[in-house]
Parts: C-alpha cells; structure tokens; sequence
C-alpha cells in the first residue's frame, strides 16, 4: 500500500491540478480542519459525560476527531465520481486529488501533531490496566469533570476511591517490604551498646566515615576470622573486620550466619571505599559529552518531523509542484492545450510520459488492495465478552457524533461554503468530496499504534468502537453520498 496509494496520488495530481483549480486546497483544508476539531470536541464531552475505560481516556477523544481519511474514500470516490452528474474525463481524477489533501492533513495531525504519541498516554505506568481500568468513576475524577469541580464549584477535595486503593496498595507493600527486611537482618535491639552507624553517602575521594554513639573506637584486624559466628569467612583481601563490642554482643544470637554474610556485606563496601579514598580513578561511564547533548536535543526537537517522509506525504509534495509548474507538468502530460510548452520525444509523447503511465499501472491495485486490508483489520477485531462489560453509550455516541452529527455539519458547512463563493457552484467533484469525508469511521491507524503501547497489545475495547462504526457505515455512507449526489 505503501507503494500503490503515492503512485495513486500522483497519477491523478498531476494531470489534474492547474493554476486555475489550484485555490481548492483552502477550503478543502479548512473543512477537513473543522472535521477534526469538531470530533475532538465531541470526543472530549462523551468522555465527560458516558462511561469510558480508564485506560482509553484520550483513545475515545482521538478516534472521534481522526477518520479513515486515506483508502475507503478513494475506492468510493473513483468509483461515484465516473457516472453522471460528474464528468468521467476529469472529475475522478479530481476527487482523488481532493481526497489526498484530506489524508495529508490526516497524516500532519496524526503523526507530526502528536495525536499518535498521545494515545500512550492511556498506558503510562500508573494507569490502571485490565479489569482495574473498567471500574467506574464519578464526573468529578474526570480531567475535565476535576476542573471544574475544583476551580468553578469550588467543591473540597476527596481522596478518589482509585488514590484509596492505590494508597492501600502502597500500605502493604511497605508492610511486606518492612517484614521481609526484618526477617533478613534480624535486627534485634541491643540496649546500652555502641553501635557503628555506617553513612550511606559519602563524596567519591573521601574515606567512609563510621561514628559510635559513645565516642568509643572500633579496632580493626586483618584477620579473616568472623567475629559474629567465630569461623572463617572468605572475606575479600583487604578487607578489615571490625570486633566491635556490638558485634561480639551479637555472637550468642542465634542468626549467626546471617548476621555474618551482613557484616561481611558492610565490610566489602567499606574497603571499596577506601580503595577509592587512596586516590583510584573513577571513570563516569556514559556521560555525555557537550556535542552529544547538542546532538540529542536536536534529535528530539526534529523526531515529530520523521513524519513527513511518510510515503503519501512525499507523494502530495512531488505532485503539488510538478502539477503547477508548467515546465515540469510537460515531461509528464500535455499541456500544450492548456499554454504550456509542447515537449515530445520520438514517439510524439512526453518525455517522461513512462513515468505516468507506470504510476497509472500501479495505482490499480490501490482500491482492491484498501479492501482487503480492511477486511484482514476486521479480522483481528475480537469483542469483549461478556458485552455489559464494554461502554455501551461510549459506544453508540462516538458512532452517532462520527456517522450523523458530523456528516449533517457537513453538508451545511458546503453549503453554506458554496452560497459564499468559497468553492464554486460548478465544482461537483471538491463539495462531493467534502461531503462524502465528512462520514467516515476511524481510521485503523489507531489501533496498530494502541497495540504497540498496550502492555499485553489487548485493543478489544477499540475493536468493539471500531465494529459499530463500520458496521453503521454500511448504512450512513450510502444515505451520505445519495444526499452529496442530491446537492452537487
């Protein structure tokens, strides 16, 4: 596909698009920009308002502003656009050049635009997953519901059910880790006995520091002998075992074994210390250097630009130009009827006339190949069972904001664009195209990336949006282009 649909595009920009057809792309941006901030709005109110997952908060808000703006409506739109009341000589060549500037506004927003990135929001470590994501909240939790309770009403805040649950969570972590600590170390109070108090931190260069309660010392040996279990441990060379008067208070306890392995433990890291104190190098591994730095900032500012070598992004950007300069639109059509040079080579055609010829070979397989990819899509839908489980009204209102709410703001924003002046009474293909894509489910884009940020790749609840959408297709696409046929 990466193949068919940018030989598809250009095969139909180049001969189509002139000087004087050129000033479609405004309005053509325009509608396809008021089509996603519409969806975006209506996505964020049913989030408000309906029942919504925890872990597809910002999923519901991309799914309905974003629609499957690229292969669907190029197979629908080559296939009205060649009957009456269109002309079959140049309007479907037109309308999928119409619809191509739909998909690189779909691709801007998608992939440079962030809308791609955003749906890992839903999977951030802290968000409920699998069954904990599915239990509901009041509006007040909500991000938009929390504001306004917060700021507006000025309501006091209480500690959400899921931050009680969290916190009782963290409670019996803590709980666990204190007993496991307590059981490997065996601390057991030893009252008016001088303890060694080790510091955890201590600047690289400098000696680890161990003070006593008391002022009293601490002699050192280097013998290998334990002073806890009175054996012989494999201490490291070079390290030093202190007798302590706590350590020889803890022989008679009956984890001796233990409380050696720790001493042995505190001893390593002390000797370590003072390796390093006597003056041994330390190479910082992995530290950036100035250039580095400079090199990864700028990776990260250009990494949304990755974007636009998206294969129907470069298609549109070669098209546009060759379309509308005159001497380069020559290597490839005639335009010697429209004032343009008239360029043959020996076989009295273009000279790069082999280029156009194998993009219109290729771009053949672009409609059937769109529908099998969106039949094997289908395939890989699996619904939730048992359904009381999925949002149902999430569900049913993302299907009528995306299926009957936009496509009615659709055809009256033509309308009323056409009583303007802004798109031309005569031009069938651009309000047919404006209108038909007005309709369209989500793209499935949004799924493959979900599955990618999805800890377990389980999207069964996007399936089952995607499922009624396509499945209402059936019926509201056809009522959609009967009323765009009705008014172009």
């Amino acid at each position: 596909m990466n193949v068919a649909l940018p030989a598809l595009i250009f095969a139909n920009v180049v001969p189509s698009f002139t000087p004087s057809n050129v000033s479609a792309l405004g309005p053509v941006i325009l509608i396809a920009s008021i089509y996603m901030i519409s969806g975006f709005l209506m996505g964020i109110i049913i989030r408000e308002i309906c029942y919504v997952p925890r872990n597809f908060w910002q999923g519901i808000v991309i799914m309905t502003g974003m629609s499957n703006w690229g292969n669907l409506p190029n197979a629908i739109v080559l296939s009205v656009t060649q009957q009456p009341p269109f002309n079959p000589a140049t309007d479907p060549a037109l309308g999928v050049s119409y619809v191509s500037i739909f998909t690189v506004c779909y691709h801007v927003i998608f992939w440079i635009g962030g809308g791609a990135h955003s749906l890992s929001w839903d999977y951030l470590p802290g968000v409920p997953q699998g069954e904990e994501a599915e239990r509901r909240i009041s509006w007040k939790e909500r991000p938009i519901g929390h504001l306004i309770a917060k700021y507006i009403l000025r309501l006091p805040a209480t500690p959400s059910t899921q931050n009680a649950g969290d916190a009782s969570k963290d409670e019996e972590s803590l709980s666990e880790k204190q007993e496991k600590a307590s059981v490997e170390t065996f601390e057991i109070p030893v009252p008016d006995v001088p303890k060694t108090i080790v510091s955890e931190e201590a600047p690289h260069g400098l000696p680890l520091e161990t003070t006593l309660k008391r002022g009293s010392s601490v002699p050192s040996a280097t013998s290998n002998h334990c002073p806890i279990c009175s054996a012989s441990c494999d201490y490291p060379s070079g390290v030093a075992t202190n007798d302590s008067p706590y350590l020889s208070s803890r022989r008679a306890a009956p984890s001796d074994a233990i409380a050696c392995r720790l001493d042995r433990t505190l001893q390593t890291a002390k000797a370590s210390r003072r390796r390093l104190s006597v003056g041994a190098s330390i190479t910082i591994e992995g530290k950036p250097s100035l250039l580095s730095k400079g090199l990864l900032r700028l990776g990260a500012i250009l990494r949304p630009f990755k974007a636009i070598l998206h294969p129907v992004t470069v298609a549109i950007s070669i098209s546009l130009p060759v379309a509308l300069v005159q001497p380069l639109k020559a290597l490839f059509v005639d335009v010697s009827s429209q004032g343009g040079p008239s360029w043959h080579g020996p076989d009295g055609r273009p000279p790069l006339a082999f280029v156009m010829d194998t993009a219109q070979f290729i771009d053949t397989i672009a409609v059937p190949l769109a529908l099998i990819l969106l039949g094997a899509s289908f395939a890989r839908i699996t619904v939730p069972h048992p359904f009381s489980r999925l949002p149902i009204m999430a569900i049913l209102l993302v299907t009528a904001a995306k299926m009957i709410v936009l496509p009615v703001m659709g055809v009256f924003i033509v309308q009323a664009m056409t009583r303007k002046g802004l798109i031309p009474q005569d031009a069938r293909a651009e309000k047919f195209v404006s209108m038909l894509l007005s309709g369209t489910p989500a793209a499935v884009n949004q799924m493959i990336v979900s599955s990618l940020h999805a800890p377990d790749g389980n999207v069964d609840t996007i399936a089952a949006f995607y499922l009624a959408q396509y499945v209402f297709m059936i019926i509201g696409s056809s009522a959609l282009t009967a009323v765009s046929l009705l008014l172009v």
